[in-house]
C-alpha cells in the first residue's frame, strides 16, 4: 500500500479592514461610560474604546459559526450584550470577558430587534419569521412565542412602567400591544398605511412615535383608563364598550375609525413630524432616559429631536400665550392652551455625514448628547450636540475611517518577505502589517483593479479602471508617478520572475511589457522608480488576466472569447490555445515548476492543463458561482480558489481532490493572494472583511474531512419541531426550536434511561464505567445528573423528541427523584411539561 499524501490545515488567523458592517448596527455600553461601544462586524461584535479609537476585544460565536449579526441590545449597565444572528439564534455575551454561555434558539429567520426589560431579567426578540419571543435570562430559557403579525417584525420594546406589556411593530402596517400575563394581543393599532420600520416610546410610555415608508413620523398618545374597580392592570374591560381612536389632525377620519376592542388602552393621534431626510425611515432611536430622539432614513442625513420636559413645555406655552396676548390684546392663560407636537419636540438642525447611515445609537450625559452612526462605507462617525442650548447645531466629534477601506477591496498582494499585505479599492491603497493586522500606510488612488509590490517592497504598483498604472512610494506614503498605460481597464499586473520588469493586461486587447527604471524628477531630489514601455503583445480580444511561468519561458493571457492563449516570452510567438471554458477565464496561475496551468472561469469550472501540449488534465466544478481568484501554493501543485459563492477552497492539482473549504466570508469573495513562503493566504470579499488564513501543523485526513462535512450538512437539515397537542392556531407556542443539540440531548437521555434500568435489573454493586465517569454514587444520582445536563433553553424540545414508551420509563425515574428531593425544580418542570403534552 502506497503512502497517502499529507496535507496541512489552514485555519483563520485574523480579520482586518472591517470597522462596522451596516446590518447589525452599534450600541453604547452603559449610561455613565459613553466611551465604550459594541459594533457589529460581519459575524462578530467588536468592543471599541471610542476615545482612543482602539479595539478592546472581539465577541465571537466561534470559528464554525458563519452567520451575520443582525441586531444588538445591551442592558442598562452595559455588562450584558444580546446579539441576534441571521439563523435566528441569540447569544448573550459578557462584555467584560467576551464569553458567551447562553444561546437562545427559537426563531427560524433573521432576528430583527432585541430589547431588555428594566430589571434585565427578560429579553424580547422580534424576527423576520413574524414571531415575537420572550426569554427568561435568569433561568436561561424561553417563556413563550407570540404569533399574530402577518409580516416581519421590525421592532419590539418593553413598556417601562409597571404594566406587563410588550409593544411590537411589523411590515404588516400594525403595531400590537401584548399582555405578558395572559400572553395575548389586547390591542392592535391600525393608523399606518405603509410598512412600519421602527417606533419609540417616550414620556413614561405615554407618547409613541412611529415611522414608516413615508416622510412622516406619526405621534400617538397612549392612555390607560382605570376600570370600575380602580385597576389599570386588567387590559380588557369587563363591560363591552366601543371606544373611538381619536385623531385630532383630521376631524373627518374620526367617524370612520371606530375601535371595537374593549381594552382599557385608548390611542389618540396628536400630530406628526415631517422628516427632512429622503427615502424610508430606517431607524428611530432614543437615549435611555428618552431625552433625545434620533431619526435617519436611507440617506446621509441624521435628524435629532430634543424631547421637552414638562417644565420646558410650560415655558414654551407661556411664550405662546404672550404672543397671543400681543396679537389679540386679551389676557391668555397658558394652562388653557393645549400643548401640540411643536411644544413637545425641539428640532436640532439636520446633520449631514460622509456616507449613508445604517444605524445610530444615542447617549446623553449632563445635557451633552452624542450620536454614534454606522455608515454604509465602513466608517463610524460620532456627532455631539448640547441639549440645553436652543438652536445649537450638531457638530462632528470623531471619525473612525483610517482603519478600513470605504469600498470593496478588489485586489491584494503579499510583500516578498511575507510581512506586509497591500490592498487596493476604488478610493485608496493601504499597506497592512501582517503580524498586528494594523494599517501602516494609507494613500488615495484611482479605481484599483490590480496591484503588486515592486521588487524591494518599497514601492507599490496599482492598475486602475481608467487604464493608468500608479506608482506609490510606501516610505513617504505618496504617489510618485501615474503612467497612462492602456486605453482600457488594467485587469492584471504580473512581475517577471527576474523582478526587472512587469507585464500589464488590459481590456484594450493588449498586454504590455514594462521595465523598471530609476529616473530623476523635478518634484523629488532623489531619483524615483518609474516604468518604461518595452514591448506590446497585440491580441484579438480584451485581456482578462495574465500569468507568467517561473522559468520566464511562457506567458499566458486570458481573453474575453473564453480561451487562454500561451505565447513564448522572448519572441512573443504563439504556442498554445487552451479552449474549453464556456465563459471568460477570470483568473489563472502557473505552477512554480512551470508544468501545469490552472484556469478559473465565470462558468464556475476550474480546468487544469499541461503546459507541454496544452491538454486538459481535469475539469472540476469548483464553486457554485463565478471563480474570482486562483493561486498556486509556491513549490507545490496545490491550489487555492475563491468565488462569488463566498467560499475559499484548497485543492490538489495532482489527484484533482478538494482538500478543505475555508468558510468565513459573508457574500462574494473578490480576490485572494498566497504569501511567497506559502504559510499565509489572504482573501477579501463583499462583507468588507479581509481574512488571513495561516498554515497549521494539523494534518488533514480527506476521508475524515468529508465525513465532518456530511455531518454538518445533516445538522443543517434537522426537521421542524414536533406539533404540540392543543397548541395549533393559537397566539402562543413553545419558544424553542428543534436543532441538533436537542436531538443529541434526547439521545443522551434515552441512553441514560436504558443504562439505568439495565443497572437496576442486573443488581450489580459495581456501577457501569459511564456512571463512574460522571461521578455518580448510584443509578438514581446518575439520572439526576443526566436530566440536569440538559440546557434549560432546550428542555421542552428535548422532551418532545422522546417516544412515549421512553417517557413512561422516565416518569417512573422522576417520581423517585421527587421522593428523594433530588433536583426538584428541573424534575418538576419536566414532569409537568410531559403531563401537559401526553395527558
Amino acid at each position: 500500500m502506497g503512502l497517502t499524501k499529507q496535507y496541512l490545515r489552514y485555519s483563520p488567523k485574523g480579520v482586518f479592514n472591517l470597522i462596522a458592517s451596516g446590518r447589525g448596527g452599534a450600541v453604547y455600553l452603559g449610561s455613565k461610560n459613553v466611551e465604550l461601544a459594541a459594533i457589529a462586524a460581519a459575524q462578530d461584535v467588536v468592543i471599541w474604546d471610542l476615545k482612543k479609537k482602539e479595539r478592546l476585544r472581539t465577541l465571537s460565536a466561534g470559528e464554525k459559526f458563519n452567520h451575520e449579526v443582525t441586531s444588538l441590545a445591551s442592558n442598562s449597565a452595559g455588562t450584558l450584550l444580546a446579539v441576534g444572528y441571521t439563523n435566528g439564534s441569540i447569544k448573550l455575551f459578557d462584555t467584560a470577558t467576551g464569553s458567551s454561555e447562553v444561546t437562545f434558539s427559537g426563531h427560524k429567520n433573521d432576528v430583527m430587534s432585541l430589547c431588555f426589560d428594566e430589571e434585565c431579567m427578560r429579553l424580547v426578540s422580534g424576527s423576520k419569521d413574524t414571531t415575537v419571543i420572550v426569554w427568561d435570562i435568569v433561568s436561561e430559557s424561553g417563556l413563550y412565542k407570540l404569533h399574530g403579525h402577518k409580516g416581519p417584525v421590525t421592532a419590539v420594546k418593553f413598556m417601562k412602567s409597571e404594566r406587563n406589556i410588550i409593544v411590537s411593530s411589523s411590515k404588516d402596517t400594525y403595531i400590537k400591544f401584548w399582555d405578558m400575563t395572559t400572553q395575548h394581543c389586547f390591542k392592535t393599532m391600525t393608523g399606518h398605511v405603509t410598512e412600519i420600520w421602527d417606533f419609540a416610546l417616550l414620556h413614561n410610555d405615554t407618547i409613541l412615535v412611529s415611522g414608516g415608508s413615508d416622510a412622516e413620523l406619526k405621534i400617538w398618545q397612549l392612555d390607560f383608563e382605570e376600570d370600575s374597580k380602580g385597576d389599570s392592570k386588567a387590559f380588557v374591560k369587563t363591560e363591552d364598550k366601543k371606544k373611538k381612536v381619536e385623531d385630532t389632525t383630521n376631524e373627518e377620519e374620526k367617524e370612520d375609525e371606530i375601535d371595537e376592542d374593549n381594552s382599557i388602552l385608548s390611542i389618540k393621534r396628536i400630530g406628526s413630524i415631517l422628516r427632512s431626510g429622503e427615502g424610508r425611515l430606517q431607524h428611530l432611536c432614543t437615549d435611555k432616559n428618552g431625552r433625545v430622539l434620533a431619526v435617519h432614513g436611507t440617506d446621509n442625513t441624521l435628524e435629532l429631536f430634543i424631547v421637552c420636559t414638562q417644565e420646558e413645555i410650560q415655558k414654551r406655552l407661556a411664550k405662546k400665550a404672550k404672543k397671543e396676548k400681543k396679537r389679540t390684546g386679551d389676557e391668555v392663560d397658558p394652562e388653557s392652551i393645549k400643548a401640540t407636537v411643536q411644544e413637545q419636540f425641539k428640532r436640532v438642525k439636520a446633520c449631514k455625514v460622509s456616507g449613508k447611515i445604517k444605524s445610530v445609537s444615542v447617549s446623553v450625559n449632563k445635557e451633552q448628547c452624542r450620536a454614534m452612526m454606522v455608515l454604509a462605507n465602513n466608517q463610524l462617525e460620532i456627532v455631539s450636540c448640547d441639549v440645553s442650548v436652543m438652536g445649537k447645531e450638531a457638530e462632528s466629534l470623531a471619525k473612525i475611517e483610517s482603519l478600513g477601506h470605504k469600498s470593496n477591496v478588489r485586489t491584494l498582494a503579499f510583500s516578498s518577505d511575507n510581512t506586509a499585505i497591500l490592498t487596493a479599492s476604488a478610493e485608496g491603497v493601504k499597506v497592512w502589517n501582517r503580524f498586528s493586522l494594523s494599517c501602516v500606510r494609507s494613500m488615495p488612488c484611482g479605481n484599483a483593479l490590480s496591484c503588486i509590490f515592486a521588487p524591494g517592497d518599497r514601492h507599490a504598483l496599482v492598475g486602475t479602471k481608467s487604464g493608468t498604472i500608479q506608482i506609490f512610494d510606501i516610505g513617504s506614503g505618496e504617489m510618485t508617478e501615474e503612467v497612462s498605460a492602456h486605453n482600457g481597464e488594467v485587469w492584471s499586473l504580473v512581475l517577471t520572475p527576474d523582478g526587472r520588469s512587469v507585464v500589464s493586461g488590459s481590456g484594450d486587447k493588449t498586454a504590455k511589457f514594462w521595465d523598471f527604471e530609476l529616473v530623476s524628477s523635478e518634484a523629488h531630489q532623489q531619483k524615483i522608480l518609474s516604468i518604461l514601455h518595452k514591448r506590446t503583445l497585440e491580441l484579438d480580444e480584451g485581456v482578462t488576466c495574465v500569468s507568467m511561468s517561473q522559468d520566464s519561458r511562457l506567458i499566458a493571457v486570458g481573453l474575453l472569447d473564453s480561451t487562454v492563449k500561451v505565447f513564448f516570452v522572448d519572441t512573443l510567438k504563439f504556442f498554445l490555445s487552451l479552449y474549453g471554458h464556456k465563459l471568460p477565464v477570470v483568473c489563472m496561475d502557473i505552477s512554480s515548476d512551470s508544468t501545469i496551468i490552472a484556469t478559473g472561469s465565470a462558468d464556475r469550472n476550474m480546468k487544469i492543463w499541461g503546459l507541454d501540449f496544452g491538454d486538459c488534465h481535469k475539469s472540476l466544478f469548483a464553486h457554485d458561482d463565478t471563480i474570482t481568484g486562483l493561486k498556486f501554493l509556491p513549490n507545490t501543485h496545490q491550489i487555492f480558489t475563491c468565488g462569488k459563492d463566498g467560499e475559499v477552497k484548497h485543492w490538489d492539482a495532482d489527484n484533482f481532490q478538494r482538500i478543505v473549504t475555508l468558510k468565513g466570508h459573508l457574500g462574494e469573495v473578490w480576490t485572494l493572494s498566497v504569501s511567497p513562503n506559502g504559510k499565509f493566504v489572504a482573501s477579501s470579499g463583499k462583507d468588507r472583511a479581509i481574512r488571513l488564513w495561516e498554515k497549521t501543523q494539523e494534518i488533514v485526513v480527506l476521508d475524515d474531512e468529508r465525513e465532518t462535512e456530511r455531518e454538518e450538512a445533516a445538522e443543517q437539515d434537522v426537521g421542524d419541531s414536533q406539533p404540540v397537542p392543543g397548541e395549533q392556531d393559537k397566539e402562543t407556542s413553545l419558544p424553542s426550536k428543534r436543532n441538533v443539540e436537542t436531538e443529541k440531548g434526547a439521545e443522551a437521555l434515552m441512553e441514560g434511561i436504558e443504562l439505568y434500568y439495565q443497572t437496576i435489573e442486573s443488581q450489580d454493586p459495581q456501577l457501569p464505567p459511564l456512571m463512574l465517569a460522571y461521578g455518580a454514587e448510584n443509578p438514581l444520582d446518575f439520572m439526576a445528573g443526566a436530566i440536569g445536563r440538559i440546557k434549560p433553553a432546550q428542555l421542552e424540545e428535548t422532551l418532545l423528541v422522546l417516544p412515549l414508551d421512553v417517557v413512561e420509563r422516565l416518569m417512573g425515574i422522576m417520581l423517585k427523584l421527587l421522593k428523594n428531593q433530588v433536583e426538584v425544580e428541573i424534575v418538576s418542570r419536566c414532569l409537568l411539561f410531559l403531563l401537559e403534552i401526553h395527558h
